[in-house]
């Protein structure tokens, strides 16, 4: 999958990566009013895995990962150079996201951030947990690694109970603790797991991995917890569903309206009257916007005109998923169902695809039933998805079910299905850029 990624690496056995632009101390992750906020471009072969939430339930950060290749394999001399390329890399795709004040936090060797010798790859805002060898790495090195990226504003973890606390054991107490999967999944063994790891290192905060709901997370969500990420399953069922409500569904028809029926746009302002707090709201946004300099906008009409219906839908999908209900991750999972809608839409426009416009609808209705608490039938309704997007919704089948399973291989960081389901659509370094442009603020 990653054969003409290594192959370039191999090229640069003799070459520094370029420098990166300093840039102001990013502050620590708290509490975001934004939640559209993304890191620029990744360099190729580097892409987020999934998004981060604080403790208060924010989107904080992107979580990075290593990709497919093996951390033992870095210890061969003839691998030097391979972990030194994509360690800048990784590091430099990182530091890209801490400039836009998030945090970006990745898990990597001791000895790929040992050969690392460029402290301008580093900045605040980086959470890196450290993998030590208790066996090859000597403690005093693991220590003044530690020290180092200390220096340069880096948090560090690593487990305080495993293995590697041996090397570690001289760099003092971590500045997290990452907590993985318990042998059981529910939210009872994730609390009994974090209450031991509170046990062992009091007072160090928690970031919590690989956790399996979003429910999940929002139950352990709290003072102790630094940073979060999940799996957030494609149509997952909300404990409780209840019918749309009346101003939802107003919009999801309009959002039909403007996919679908490209020359009425007198309907198009007649159901944005229809509802006299989005005709508000609309009239607002642009005006603030200063998209007409020197006067302003008075009439629906004019507004229509002046916006166009491209990014009149995008407006109105942003709307609908800032409709969803209050709930702790609620601006972490509206940014995650804009992320999801622009990717499809993006990897359609890059397949050639008739209807690109549906698949933003595919994605944007693969988080509804979350987000709205409805189900996935009155999703599909009210936007009169195609049968395409309800067989790859519901029955995981069709011939849209490519571009559900590329995202969820992508979200699960599952890279070496992702890396076949991508040939599809120019390869994975192409998607993973896409990934990050679905983030980037629209």
């Amino acid at each position: 999958m990653f054969h003409g990624l290594l192959t370039r690496l191999l090229k640069c056995n003799n070459q520094r990566p370029p420098p990166v632009p300093v840039s102001a101390t990013a502050p620590a992750p708290g509490p975001r009013p934004m939640v559209e906020r993304a890191p620029p471009a990744a360099p190729p072969g580097v892409g987020a895995r999934r998004p981060l939430v604080s403790a208060q339930g924010a989107l904080a950060g992107f979580e990075f990962h290593a990709g497919a290749l093996d951390p033992r394999r870095m210890r061969r001399a003839d691998d030097v150079a391979i972990a030194a390329a994509y360690t800048g890399n990784l590091l430099g795709a990182m530091r890209l996201c801490t400039s836009q004040g998030l945090a970006a936090l990745a898990e990597l060797p001791f000895a790929w951030l040992a050969r690392c010798e460029r402290d301008d790859l580093f900045s605040s805002g980086m959470h890196v947990v450290l993998q030590a060898d208790p066996v090859s790495d000597a403690p005093a090195a693991a220590s003044a690694l530690v020290a180092r990226l200390r220096s340069q504003g880096v948090r560090v973890g690593w487990d305080p109970l495993g293995t590697a606390t041996v090397t570690l054991a001289d760099a003092g107490r971590p500045d997290f603790a990452p907590l993985r999967a318990p042998a059981s999944g529910d939210t009872a063994a994730w609390r009994t797991a974090a209450a031991a790891l509170a046990g062992r290192c009091p007072g160090v905060p928690q970031v919590l991995l690989d956790l399996p709901a979003v429910d999940v997370m929002e139950a352990l969500l709290g003072p102790t917890v630094l940073l979060a990420a999940c799996t957030v399953a494609s149509c997952a069922v909300p404990p409780r569903v209840q019918a749309l409500p009346p101003q939802a569904q107003r919009l999801l028809r309009l959002l039909d309206r403007l996919l679908h029926d490209d020359h009425d746009n007198a309907g198009v302002v007649d159901d944005i009257k229809s509802d006299a707090a989005l005709c508000l709201r609309l009239l607002h946004y642009l005006n603030s916007a200063g998209a007409t300099p020197g006067r302003e906008l008075d009439s629906i009409e004019q507004a229509v005109l002046v916006l166009g219906r491209d990014k009149l839908y995008r407006w109105i999908a942003q709307m609908l998923v800032r409709m969803s209900p209050p709930r702790p991750a609620a601006d972490a999972l509206q940014a995650l169902a804009l992320a999801r809608a622009r990717l499809l839409e993006q990897l359609a426009r890059s397949e050639g695809a008739q209807s690109p416009g549906s698949l933003y609808l595919l994605g944007l209705a693969s988080m509804l039933p979350l987000l709205l608490q409805c189900s996935i039938e009155d999703a599909g309704d009210a936007l009169h998805l195609p049968p395409a997007a309800m067989q790859a919704l519901q029955q995981h089948a069709g011939p849209w079910l490519p571009y559900m399973a590329l995202l969820e291989a992508l979200e699960a960081n599952d890279l070496a299905v992702a890396g076949k389901l991508a040939t599809a659509f120019g390869g994975i370094d192409t998607v993973l850029a896409c990934w990050t442009e679905a983030w980037r603020p629209h």
